[in-house]
């Protein structure tokens, strides 16, 4: 298996990536549904008032376990999902990535005249 090249983003075009493939791979009915709630029970956690580490009496330590459990469900995730899915997507993302970077390259033409 050859190794991606991936061309050099900024943090957030990294992360709005991420979260297309995720939204993606979430949709797609090739993934089990057991991996598909893996995601969805770290949103729960998040959402829920049940909390390892109370975010009023450790302020920094409290949100940081929110963030701790968010990343293990998403990294979980993305080790489950078969990479022959993965690899789909992503394909399908930077051919996106590409016409829409080559589209705004474009300069508008000028209108054309008919001919009389």
């Amino acid at each position: 298996m050859s190794k991606r090249s991936i061309p050099r983003r900024g943090v957030w075009a990294v992360i709005k990536r991420q979260f297309r493939l995720m939204v993606a791979l979430m949709r797609d009915h090739r993934v089990p549904i057991w991996m598909r709630a893996i995601p969805l029970i770290g949103f729960v956690y998040l959402i829920s008032p049940i909390e390892l580490l109370p975010d009023v009496a450790l302020l920094p330590f409290g949100i940081l376990d929110d963030l701790v459990v968010i990343i293990l469900c998403l990294t979980l995730f993305m080790a489950l999902v078969p990479r022959e899915i993965v690899e789909d997507h992503l394909s399908w993302l930077d051919a996106a990535d590409i016409t829409i970077d080559d589209l705004q390259d474009v300069r508008r033409l000028p209108p054309r005249r008919g001919k009389d």
